[in-house]
């Protein structure tokens, strides 16, 4: 019988993904990081023999953080493809967002002009946190 010391149980490595959401994965991003060439995407996607699970809380932040820092280009470039999927899947979503800022301008506009804004500031500061919510 394997003693519990020795391997790790679901409760721990639980703790450490958890761990996880604490953990700012762009902390030790640079500017240079942003401009350097991304690996290979056969790199970015390789083998799933060459992971294991972190030993240590600590041990998977530095992971998360060095795998930012040396794969944001492909990160990013995902990110790209599938917001232009989306685009594609569902442009009146991009079109009712573009067509929103026209609105909100006018609405601005509307209220600074008739003084709303000084009268009930209240309706201002709504305003400011729907937009805010909404972008």
């Amino acid at each position: 019988m394997v003693s519990s010391s020795s391997s790790p149980t679901v409760s721990s490595r639980a703790r450490i993904l958890l761990s996880l959401l604490k953990t700012n994965p762009f902390r030790k991003l640079e500017t240079d990081d942003l401009n350097a060439n991304p690996p290979p995407f056969s790199v970015f996607c390789g083998g799933t023999e060459l992971y294991s699970f972190p030993a240590s809380q600590s041990d998977a932040t530095e992971r998360v953080q060095e795998n930012v820092r040396h794969f944001i280009g492909n990160y990013i470039s995902v990110f790209v493809v599938i917001f232009l999927i989306s685009l594609y899947k569902q442009p009146i979503a991009f079109l009712t967002l573009l067509a929103s800022f026209p609105v909100k301008e006018y609405l601005d506009h509307l209220i600074t002009k008739r003084g709303l804004d000084q009268a009930y500031p209240f309706i201002r500061r709504l305003l400011f946190f729907i937009s805010k919510a909404g972008w």
